[in-house]
């Protein structure tokens, strides 16, 4: 369990242990059948069945994917996603590194002056010294690099050593990753090797890299960002380097009301991947005339510590972003920890990536938490609205208390 879902869960519980009729009549996390919840092609497909047990709890789905290249836990529905199309893109891979032109590429490498930086990439020092001069027409937009390293910024585990992206190696790995439909920052280190392996060839092999067919969700499948925007991001986590992201990212939030040390405090988060943290920024731009969108960005940065705390985020921003298409918001702000959203139509507007919700103890209490919190003024009324899907007790225990309830906002692979 991370350390903002603890938080997120037992806060309420310590807040209201004395309302002990909420407690009345709940039910523990059940397990879940993988055969009736999930979409067939995520089920099982080329080298890779899921585990037909799935654990719920503190929100996510826990699902087992065992394929032909090992197994792979995924901790919620986002990262099973994002585990199956690298399953499939992995496979791809192995399939390209066995032909004719793959070995001519290698070839091809071993001969290009580029060999002497080899070394550098897939041996990374996270330092810019040691590679030729003459290397350096190469570079792609080195400066920012350059200037965070002066700086002393740490770079997060999901990005290259600079040295990488000084000989524009990072660049063609890019554009492999995003052609096979996964993110290029993933943390999968299986992948990641493959990556390495078929970047080298097309970068100093010269090796041209196309996919006839695409992984499950083709390339528009990282599941990031809201409807309409997965292009856009594609076409930015393509075209700059992690520091240009960062710079990016960094004017967007300024702009968006958040002050320059918590947008500073985001950017130099290791918690989050590039990637991750461009579309929650994205995300959060859909949110246009919401208030107080720093709110939310100010728990990521207070709270996120590891990947799955990162995701969380990710989902959220996701949902909020659909659901501000539907129901317009007109501010953020925190009640405790949790973000919650202020509709222009006066609801309180609590919208998470929760995979399965059931009606345990802790949630019974964070309802509690929620009818007594001070939003300013009297909500017109309360809304839950979650990733995926909530229980039968739950459906019925939030009609009792007159809360709506909307559900599978973001489903991703669920039927």
């Amino acid at each position: 369990m991370t350390r903002f879902i603890a938080l997120l869960l037992l806060a309420p519980f310590s807040l209201l242990g004395q309302s002990g009729a909420a407690l009345t009549n709940t039910e523990e996390p059940p397990t879940l059948a993988a055969k009736e919840i999930l979409k067939p092609d995520f089920l099982a497909g080329d080298g890779f069945t899921v585990n037909d047990e799935v654990p719920t709890s503190t929100g996510r789905n826990r699902y087992l994917i065992v394929s032909e290249y090992g197994e792979f836990e995924a901790d919620g529905n986002i990262m099973l996603e994002r585990r199956i199309r690298e399953v499939a893109a992995i496979r791809k891979v192995k399939e390209v590194s066995r032909t004719d032109e793959y070995k001519r590429a290698l070839k091809a490498a071993v001969a290009s002056p580029l060999v002497v930086a080899k070394d550098a990439v897939t041996n990374p020092v996270g330092t810019i010294t040691g590679i030729p001069k003459g290397l350096f027409k190469f570079v792609n937009r080195a400066g920012q690099n350059v200037k965070e390293r002066t700086q002393g910024r740490e770079r997060s585990q999901y990005e290259d050593s600079n040295a990488a992206s000084l000989v524009g190696f990072s660049k063609a790995k890019r554009m492999v990753a995003i052609q096979l439909g996964v993110d290029p920052y993933s943390s999968n280190e299986t992948l990641q090797r493959e990556l390495n392996g078929i970047a080298w060839a097309t970068f100093a092999g010269k090796m041209t890299f196309t996919v006839a067919t695409m992984p499950i969700g083709g390339a528009a499948g990282l599941a990031l960002t809201s409807t309409g925007l997965t292009n856009t991001l594609n076409k930015t986590l393509l075209d700059q380097a992690p520091a240009e992201l960062r710079l990016r990212n960094l004017k967007a939030m300024l702009a968006m009301g958040c002050d320059r040390a918590m947008a500073n405090g985001f950017n130099n988060s290791t918690a989050f991947s590039p990637s991750v943290q461009t579309a929650i920024v994205m995300n959060l731009e859909t949110l246009n005339g919401v208030a107080n969108r720093a709110a939310f960005v100010d728990l990521a940065v207070s709270e996120a510590t590891d990947e799955g705390d990162a995701l969380f985020f990710l989902a959220t921003s996701r949902v909020l972003s659909e659901l501000h298409a539907k129901k317009p918001i007109a501010r953020l702000q925190q009640v405790g920890r949790i973000p919650v959203a202020l509709g222009k139509d006066g609801r309180a507007i609590v919208a998470l990536q929760w995979d399965y919700a059931a009606w345990t103890d802790n949630a019974a209490n964070f309802i509690g938490l929620l009818k007594a919190s001070d939003f300013g003024k009297k909500p017109s009324g309360l809304t839950i609205a979650i990733s995926g899907d909530a229980s039968p007790l739950a459906q019925q225990k939030l009609k009792e208390a007159n809360i709506e309830l909307v559900t599978r906002i973001a489903p991703g692979p669920l039927r």
